[in-house]
């Protein structure tokens, strides 16, 4: 009796908000990855790109080439057919999203 009351009580004072993943309104994230991506095409009316990335282990993703929406807030000008970008992307409720974008630096 005494384990279910410890449990109850971790369960409910458990930090939820400090799990190591992003929480936003559009729908529950459950993990992000920031990886290169090389962009194939674009589709500004959708707000949706044909990404070739590399490997995504934190959404269990290999490298392949695959559409992705695009978040209000990234710069869609960023996005030309064949550029070189470092991306964010969550995996979501609603499936995969960029939620930040920047050129690739050539170091």
């Amino acid at each position: 009796m005494h384990i279910l009351f410890a449990l109850a009580l971790f369960v409910s004072t458990a930090d939820h908000g400090t799990d190591g993943h992003d929480h936003h309104q559009a729908g529950e994230v459950t993990a992000r990855s920031t990886v290169a991506a090389d962009v194939r095409t674009v589709d500004a009316e959708a707000r949706t790109a044909l990404l070739r990335h590399e490997a995504m282990p934190e959404l269990g993703m290999p490298s392949m080439v695959m559409e992705f929406a695009l978040a209000d807030t990234v710069d869609i000008t960023l996005f030309e057919p064949g550029a070189a970008l470092m991306i964010t992307a969550v995996m979501g409720t609603d499936g995969l999203t960029v939620i930040a974008a920047e050129p690739e630096s050539s170091e």
